[in-house]
């Protein structure tokens, strides 16, 4: 058998690998700095003119044996993991990015010299390429000389370059220097020496370790003042959570998805993130307690991707590769949203995130060297990623509704106080302002522009507000759509309602008239299930006395009087919902314990206390399917204008990632369901502000057990 090789053109590889294969210059300039850190050098120097391009290193150099067996094997590369001399770990590895040098001229020459070997000179215009020694250079290293430049270099053009550098490389060891046009440059990290307070307001740090699947945030925080300390329950300056990714890939791991060998195999990584507002103005700067305005030295970088001392090229922060715009497209409400989720905007984030070229492996780069091949290992680390960002941003958006909440309160009480004297007795006299003395004219001029003042906090609310209900009605016209459908597909089976509830009884009497009966009964036709007629009548039936119960809670639940405030007896609410859902479920037990007195009853509308039960009822119905007696223990306390619920199952509970945090499950899609579609507990939550209530405590013992309140009720009596 003969074997064959294939023959390419050297023109043909400059064309492939060079040319096609970097994007840019400056990502084919990068790639030869990347050659000189790995050759051990403490410095790189770029020299840029008119006509060439000069790359010089004092790093190992290379003999006529390295130019020849790894030089000129295209794909061979003699780089493992680290350099036993320098120390550093080598970011070669494809063995193709010395083509870097035909992306950016047509004619190169190579001068290098190894330690006790003869200096040798490698030229090439990519059709002919020749060896030979040259004169002793007097230190080791290489120098790659560029002519023939496909592009012509420009001061804004070298702007560019150092921008890029000083995104790519984050390592200190080896010295940068680009000289152009009579100007010497020197490449600094640009995240480095960063101060909190000065560059950015928060600082996110996410560790994963691979080997117990932990996920850890750490936040530490300058954005607000210490009086917001008596505002909040939850610490302002510093914040740690641990997560248990196994349990964040429950459902993806049940579905085959992801396994737990993917989550060790990934291996360990971490990120460093910086949070700031891109604008802060004075009105919210005071409103929100900020402790800084807007920064005038802010990091704005966007996230940047390094393995080990350099970026992967594309992800150097320009690209949203984490898709943080998206994720605020997606789920837009502000900050101040008492249900929403806060997404940062991809503008406010800049940062880090390591990985190592042995310890992550199986992050693979493109054979193009422009980012990582997406595979199944590469979005479980942007999901890994996402946690992280997700445990920041409930973070603070708790701080800041609570910030909101308490200035609320505050701003009712100083409305309640406030008098407008000055301003009163001007609007009975107008003319008599010529007549005021100077201190009496401050007062009311200080009046109008608190006047003005409230008018733009009244705007800025509107604002929110429409932003708020933009957000839920996404949302809650789906849901409406569909119950639409379904109240449409009702009315017509309420026609059929007689077929319905006596179809059954119509059937076997037709049966019997027929003298079909007997023999459909007897012992020898109801042996096989699916022969037994009489047993198939009776779960028809069944299912038909279901069908009539779904009528009447859809054609009841949507009438218009359900919707509007009515005085309604706590006791009597509850007996009507208990009633509908253990009509329809045997095995259900409903314990409702109150201490409503006489003949009080409460201001409250139907539609939201039946919203509110009817989706905790569903919720434990649903997540527990073969529990065989499900136990529901309602109790609440009746103190002025507030009620206080405690509700309780005795089925499986939280699982996975919301037994760790059991507030999870009120935001907005959170499911523990495979088939679920997380918007029971999210409705629930929202209804409660509605009317001025909230979720207190959500527990993590055994079954599911929830604590929440209604305030604001008006008392009231039947004779109303």
């Amino acid at each position: 058998m003969k074997k064959l090789q294939y023959t390419i053109e050297d023109k043909a590889i400059a064309e492939l690998f060079g040319r096609q294969n970097f994007t840019t210059k400056e990502s084919a300039i990068f790639e030869l700095v990347k050659n000189a850190y790995d050759s051990g050098s403490p410095s790189c120097l770029i020299e840029i003119t008119d006509t060439k391009i000069l790359i010089s290193d004092r790093g190992k150099g290379m003999d006529d044996e390295d130019i020849s067996i790894n030089w000129m094997h295209v794909g061979r590369s003699n780089k493992g993991y680290k350099d036993d001399e320098s120390d550093r770990v080598l970011a070669g590895s494809k063995g193709v990015g010395r083509f870097a040098i035909a992306r950016l001229g047509g004619y190169s020459k190579v001068k290098t010299k190894k330690e006790k070997s003869q200096s040798i000179l490698w030229k090439t215009d990519w059709e002919n390429t020749e060896l030979e020694e040259i004169e002793d250079l007097p230190n080791t290293g290489t120098s790659i000389e560029i002519n023939d430049l496909r592009e012509q270099w420009r001061t804004k053009d070298v702007k560019l370059l150092l921008d890029f550098l000083e995104r790519a490389y984050c390592d200190s060891v080896m010295k940068i220097s680009v000289k152009f046009d009579q100007e010497d440059y020197s490449v600094l990290p640009i995240l480095g020496n960063l101060e909190l307070g000065k560059n950015y307001v928060t600082k996110i740090i996410i560790s994963y370790n691979s080997q117990t699947f932990t996920l850890t945030t750490s936040i530490i925080s300058d954005e607000f003042e210490d009086e917001v300390r008596d505002m909040t329950s939850t610490d302002i300056k510093y914040f740690k959570n641990e997560k248990d990714m196994s349990k964040v890939f429950e459902k993806q791991i049940k579905k085959g998805d992801v396994t737990l060998e993917m989550l060790k195999e990934l291996g360990n990584f971490d990120a460093e993130f910086y949070f700031s507002l891109d604008l802060v103005t004075k009105d919210n700067k005071k409103r929100f307690s900020y402790k800084h305005g807007t920064l005038s030295e802010r990091v704005n970088t966007g996230v940047i991707l390094y393995r080990n001392a350099f970026s992967i090229s594309s992800l150097e922060g320009k690209k949203d590769w984490l898709g943080l715009s998206a994720r605020a497209r997606k789920s837009p409400a502000a900050a101040t949203h008492n249900s929403g989720s806060w997404r940062v905007r991809a503008n406010q984030f800049s940062g880090r995130v390591n990985i190592d070229k042995l310890e992550n492996k199986k992050l693979e780069d493109l054979s193009n060297r422009q980012g990582l091949d997406e595979n199944n290992y590469y979005e479980t680390f942007i999901k890994i990623i996402d946690v992280g960002i997700s445990t920041f941003e409930r973070y603070r958006q708790n701080i800041i509704r609570e910030i909101n909440s308490f200035n609320k309160e505050k701003e009712d009480e100083e409305k309640e106080r406030k008098k407008y004297e000055e301003i009163k007795k001007f609007l009975k006299k107008p003319q008599s302002v010529k007549k005021l003395p100077p201190k009496s004219i401050e007062n009311l001029a200080s009046e109008i522009v608190g006047i003005q003042q409230e008018i733009k906090t009244a705007a800025q609310a509107t604002k929110e507000t429409e932003e708020k209900f933009r957000y839920e009605a996404r949302i809650l016209n789906v849901l409406a759509t569909q119950g639409l459908k379904a109240s449409g597909i009702a009315h017509e089976l309420h026609t059929d309602r007689t077929d319905l509830d006596k179809g059954y009884s119509m059937v076997i009497d037709t049966l019997k008239r027929l003298g079909m009966w007997e023999e459909l009964s007897n012992e020898s036709n109801t042996k096989i299930a699916s022969r037994n007629v009489p047993d198939i009548l009776k779960r028809l039936d069944k299912t038909n006395q279901k069908l009539k119960q779904f009528l009447d809670v859809m054609l009841g639940r949507i009438e218009k009087n359900s919707f509007q405030k009515t005085i309604i007896s706590i006791n009597k609410a509850f007996e009507d919902v208990c009633e509908s859902w253990k009509a329809d479920y045997a095995s259900l037990e409903i314990n409702v314990v109150g201490n409503e007195i006489g003949n009080e009853n409460y201001s409250l509308a139907e539609d939201v206390f039946n919203v509110i039960f009817d989706n905790l009822i569903l919720n434990s119905i649903q997540c527990n399917p073969t529990i065989e007696k499900l136990i529901i223990n309602i109790s609440y306390t009746i103190q002025r204008d507030t009620i206080i619920f405690d509700y309780r199952d005795n089925g499986i509970g939280l699982t996975g990632i919301y037994k760790e945090d059991p507030l999870l499950t009120l935001e907005v899609h959170e499911s523990s369901r495979e088939e679920g579609h997380g918007l029971g507990m999210w409705i629930i939550n929202n209804s409660l502000h509605y009317i001025d209530g909230r979720v207190t405590k959500i527990y993590n013992d055994n079954g599911y057990r929830i604590n929440f309140v209604l305030k604001g009720v008006e008392i009231g009596d039947e004779t109303d």
